[in-house]
């Protein structure tokens, strides 16, 4: 049975273990890891993301499915989850790097806008040195769940 819940400290361990099996880099995730969520299967973690909080708005810094579960829509249960999350957290505005997972994040929904637009609108909270990629995706909260997903067409 699939459990998807907000991750704690003592599942730190268990996060930094599937970002590293992914080889990504991530730094510093016990400074935003109740901005993270954690997905099981019968006890199994498969699944994790998180954001960091500036104000009101978050930036996606990572999302993360295990290798050998992936094409089950994990990822888009794990990202709806995290948006969620920080909608419960007040965020209005969600980011994300889409350079490596463009098609991904437009099937949920992400809107590609353009990084002077970012520059010009975040920059006095330094949000550019927590989005490194040339071409950035955004999802506006609430709204985003007043629609359906792409992900199944």
């Amino acid at each position: 049975m699939l459990e998807i819940k907000a991750a704690s400290q003592e599942e730190l361990s268990i996060i930094e273990k599937l970002i590293e099996e992914s080889h990504l880099k991530i730094e510093a995730i016990e400074d935003y890891i109740t901005n993270c969520m954690i997905a099981y299967d019968n006890k199994e973690a498969v699944a994790t993301a998180g954001f960091i909080k500036i104000e009101d708005i978050a930036i996606l810094k990572f999302v993360v499915v295990s290798k050998n579960r992936r094409r089950e829509y994990l990822g888009d249960g794990i990202v709806k989850a995290t948006l969620n999350l920080a909608d419960k957290k007040g965020v209005k505005k969600v980011f994300v790097n889409i350079d490596q997972e463009e098609i991904f994040f437009e099937k949920l929904r992400f809107e590609e806008v353009p990084l002077n637009e970012v520059r010009t609108c975040y920059e006095p909270i330094n949000t550019l040195n927590e989005l490194d990629g040339n071409r950035i995706g955004r999802v506006i909260l609430p709204d985003y769940f007043l629609k359906a997903c792409k992900s199944h067409q």
